[in-house]
């Protein structure tokens, strides 16, 4: 007997999401009374994921009973990757885990490092569609370089958490943008009939639902669970402004990951999850993705995990052969006692015939909302040359002068080369960079009590009048 749980994504307010699942698990092997489908929720404004991982656990307890010893498996779709992984750290531990029961874990577009969607789901508008509440905290842990991503997926650097317990974990997400027909309309102009965006408002939130290289909502590079965390520390003491140590701080490989050209996030005609119907059959290309889930659920071994690995990395090939690839850097700038350093300017470039020029490497910036110390970029690896040598320059902005951040401004130089080495296709590299504050001579000053020009006056800089 094995279980099967699915888990869904955010806004879900019926089971209908999972479509056929369920039905197509039955039908290869696994008993639909031992297939559960789970209903959580998502738009209370209070709630956070620790929440919901937690009152899954105790779901779990419920339909387990003392059965923490047969084997069972989670299905996610988009934000239940969030749930689960919090869930398998912090819940599933001590005799939960003790004889492994938990096998594989597939993570249907889980947005491991988060949505450029998400803050928009905070916003008014989303308040009006959802008639109230929108989940501003799990959209808050959901948004790029949110400090959940960070914490969470530095969590995941310990394999202990989750490999010691013997969990398999499997990345599956689309990479297809669908121009909807209803999104646009029909126009004569200029001698002929061209299709206009319906209106500008929505014209405006197109670009980040209509990204290259995602899913429409959740990037490839921040749907794979395989990434690498550095920190850069700036040597202040030197008058060179690119000096600093790296070091590799961890890394997760070897987890199989599939990016697959024929899905989108969501939707019933190619959606990774809700495409899959009553009649579909496994023999056919357009249900590739009912083919890999079951073959990523059947994996009892560590050669029987290798071999999916490596169909999946087939099929990222492929979809390659058709997109263009992208990569994702989540950088966290703090200063050299951990504290968050929230206000700069972030510039990355190149300098070309002798002229600094901002990169066109560079597809889209996002300043964390709710932690403004997190920036991401995403790189275009296509616009990546080589024989440059890029340079991020990080400026900091403190509305005193009795403190200050050091050096300033930070260079840090990059071949192209080098940049390939840090950033991988598909993949999400996070850096921490780490700078010295200083403090000003004049913020505190001790005068001898001998001192004849004793009884001095200052002004708001510490400079004596």
């Amino acid at each position: 007997m094995e279980r099967v749980f699915l888990i869904h994504g955010w806004s879900v307010t019926t089971t209908e999401t999972y479509q056929a699942l369920h039905h197509k698990l039955a039908d290869n092997g696994y008993e639909l009374k031992h297939i559960y489908l789970g209903r959580y929720v998502s738009l209370d404004n209070e709630v956070e994921i620790r929440d919901v991982a937690r009152a899954m656990h105790q779901e779990l307890e419920r339909h387990l009973k003392d059965d923490w010893a047969s084997p069972f498996h989670l299905i996610t779709h988009s934000t239940g990757a969030l749930i689960v992984k919090q869930w398998i750290v912090h819940n599933y531990t001590g005799k939960f885990a003790e004889k492994k029961p938990l096998g594989s874990v597939i993570f249907l577009a889980g947005p491991h490092f988060g949505s450029r969607l998400a803050h928009q789901g905070r916003s008014m508008l989303a308040h009006i569609r959802y008639l109230g509440d929108t989940g501003k905290k799990l959209l808050t842990a959901l948004e790029l370089g949110s400090e959940f991503s960070w914490e969470i997926n530095g969590e995941w650097l310990n394999s202990d958490h989750w490999q010691k317990k013997g969990v398999r974990p499997f990345n599956l997400i689309g990479d297809r943008v669908v121009k909807r027909t209803t999104d646009y309309e029909e126009k004569w102009l200029g001698g002929r009939i061209v299709r206009m965006a319906k209106d500008q408002m929505f014209s405006k939130l197109v670009p980040a639902h209509y990204e290259a290289g995602s899913d429409m909502t959740v990037r490839v590079a921040a749907g794979n669970l395989n990434f690498r965390r550095y920190q850069f520390t700036a040597k202040s003491a030197t008058a060179d402004q690119s000096a600093g140590r790296w070091v590799k701080l961890g890394e997760i490989s070897g987890v199989p990951f599939g990016s697959l050209w024929r899905y989108t996030h969501s939707g019933p005609d190619f959606g990774i999850m809700n495409s899959i119907k009553r009649g579909a059959k496994i023999q056919m290309p357009k249900y590739q993705n009912l083919k890999l889930i079951l073959e990523c659920l059947q994996v009892k071994s560590d050669d029987q995990y290798a071999e999916v690995r490596d169909k999946l990395a087939e099929a990222t090939v492929e979809t390659l052969k058709k997109r263009t690839a992208y990569a994702q850097i989540d950088f966290r700038f703090v200063d050299d006692s951990g504290e968050p350093i929230d206000d700069y300017s972030f510039t990355f470039g190149a300098i070309k015939n002798d002229e600094f020029v901002p990169s066109k490497t560079v597809a889209h910036t996002h300043k964390n909302r709710a932690s403004p110390n997190h920036f991401t970029v995403y790189i275009d690896l296509d616009q990546l040359e080589p024989q440059l040598t890029y340079y991020m320059l990080f400026d900091t902005s403190l509305d005193t002068p009795l403190v200050y951040y050091r050096p300033k401004p930070l260079e840090i130089q990059v071949t192209g080369v080098k940049l390939t080495d840090i950033v991988s296709a598909n993949q999400t590299t996070q850096i921490e960079v780490v700078l010295a504050r200083k403090s000003h001579p004049n913020l505190f000053v001790f005068h001898p009590g001998g001192d004849p020009q004793l009884h001095l006056k200052w002004n708001r800089k510490g400079e004596v009048k």
